[in-house]
């Protein structure tokens, strides 16, 4: 695989924006990114850590939700906790991120590298990523901790007093609403007595369709659930040639956003599969080869519209993808923030928000982590009609932005 060129993944779902006609490709060119071999190295080991944890999330869920996490989002989180780690809490977070081969210099850089190359890659497109940091002011933390983030990730760093609870959660919860333009209000719920500091990452992602779905024929159509029921919901429709491919359990189309770097990605199960056997097919890899096969069909395109919101504590995936320590107290080894006190991390809380209509995408998605201390042609009918996964790529990178699956378009 070049790592010039690498072929997109970008999981996740995201954006809105106005689009251009349905047959008038928008006319501004996006850049192409140049990727060197440790920022495409950057990339394979987040995809593939954002696989896992997306797995580990959907395995978990009993309630029959809808979910959508932001890969990128997490990783960048958790890669401004790694600049503090230390001993075995740093070691296992590098086997967790795929990052064993990597130095902390080298990490760093290739992440300021892809982050300023992602936000200013479509001119139809607006990706907005923000970090910051807020800490108790009376909490010791070392200036190389802070100044490595400020760095390499342009973090916001702010110290609030915790002890007035109401002011902090108004600061970190009024950044939050700020950078994902009111998609995601909060990340915070309470400041605990031995809460003494916050990272947080935000994702925001605004994209238009290449083709747009008119309104016109925006209908009701029945979607039909995997326990036998059914319901009508608003449903677009458009007919155009789009990438496409088709495996023996499910077929994939590829929707562009703006000149076409960012895209879409539809998994569609095949009648007998479920969309939990679909997503257990998903890797990096897998991906890549089917995105390789992929050939220009004019199809019909049925899409539900949607809209959801997902919030989730991330603690027992990370810890079962490998990454104990840091949530624990007596074990936990952040000595690169602090020799103050024995701090761990208490929660890495996600949320995410997608809005899927006729214009375009609009997605959102913050991490926070609290630290305390101690064959033959197809048919020519794409009818998404029942349960799908879905992703968001962009062509240059292979960096996985957002991914989910839709239970239900009506969910709220």
């Amino acid at each position: 695989m070049s790592y010039k060129k690498i072929f997109p993944i970008v999981f996740s779902l995201l954006i809105i924006a106005s689009a251009c006609t349905k047959n008038n490709p928008v006319d501004e060119t996006p850049s192409d990114i140049e990727m060197s071999q440790k920022s495409a190295k950057i990339v394979e080991s987040d995809n593939q850590f954002g696989m896992e944890l997306f797995k580990k999330i959907n395995a978990a869920d009993t309630e029959g939700k809808n979910i959508m996490i932001s890969p990128l989002s997490v990783s960048l989180a958790l890669a401004m906790a790694y600049n503090g780690a230390e001993g075995d809490t740093k070691e296992q977070m590098e086997i967790m991120l795929h990052k064993l081969n990597l130095t902390p210099d080298e990490i760093n850089q290739s992440y300021k590298t892809l982050v300023n190359a992602l936000k200013s890659h479509d001119v139809k497109v607006a990706l907005e990523i923000a970090n910051a940091i807020f800490y108790h002011q009376d909490f010791s933390v070392k200036n190389d901790f802070l100044n490595i983030n400020k760095e390499y990730y342009d973090a916001e760093v702010k110290a609030l007093d915790f002890g007035n609870s109401k002011n902090t959660l108004e600061t970190i919860n009024g950044w939050v609403s700020d950078k994902t333009h009111e998609k995601i209000e909060s990340i915070l719920d309470v400041i605990s007595p031995n809460d003494v500091m916050v990272l947080v990452n935000a994702v925001y992602f605004n994209g238009e369709w290449t083709y747009r779905f008119e309104k016109d024929n925006t209908a009701d159509r029945v979607f039909f659930y995997e326990d036998g029921s059914n319901k009508n919901v608003p449903t677009m429709m458009i007919k155009e040639k789009f990438s496409y491919y088709e495996h023996s359990q499910f077929e994939m189309l590829e929707l562009p956003y703006g000149g076409g770097k960012y895209s879409m990605l539809v998994f569609l199960p095949k009648e007998g599969i479920t969309v939990n056997q679909t997503i257990g097919l998903l890797s990096p890899e897998n991906i890549s080869s089917w995105i390789g096969q992929m050939q220009s069909w004019e199809k019909k395109v049925f899409l539900p519209k949607f809209e959801f919101k997902y919030d989730n504590s991330l603690n027992d995936e990370l810890q079962a993808l490998g990454m104990v320590d840091a949530f624990l107290p007596a074990k936990a080894n952040f000595k690169g923030i602090t020799e103050a006190q024995q701090i761990f991390i208490s929660e890495v809380m996600h949320k995410s928000y997608i809005k899927v209509d006729e214009r375009g995408t609009e997605a959102a998605a913050v991490t926070g982590i609290t630290f305390e201390t101690t064959s033959a042609g197809p048919n020519d009918i794409f009818a998404v009609d029942h349960p799908f996964a879905f992703a968001i790529k962009e062509k240059d990178t292979n960096a996985i932005l957002f991914i989910g699956k839709v239970l239900d378009p009506k969910q709220d």
